[in-house]
């Protein structure tokens, strides 16, 4: 069974408007975890931003990515 990507957001984030629509474009399935709703869950990605509340983060199995060509949106 293939692991569940998960797509770290937050309201308003252009780039991850762009990753969500190029997974949809690609047809894989994900999870979205909108952190203006559940702020509690920053603490599974901060990790990975450098401490930085940014978004989007993708985590797909082992490989993790942060924003869209290294852009993303500061919270």
């Amino acid at each position: 069974m293939a692991n569940k990507i998960l797509v770290y957001s937050t309201l308003g984030c252009g780039y991850t408007d762009v990753v969500k629509a190029e997974l949809e474009r690609d047809g894989k399935d994900y999870e979205e975890i909108n952190l203006s709703l559940h702020p509690e869950r920053w603490d599974e990605i901060l990790e990975y931003t450098d401490g930085v509340k940014l978004t989007p983060v993708v985590i797909d199995g082992e490989e993790v990515t942060v924003g869209v060509n290294g852009i993303g949106c500061v919270s």
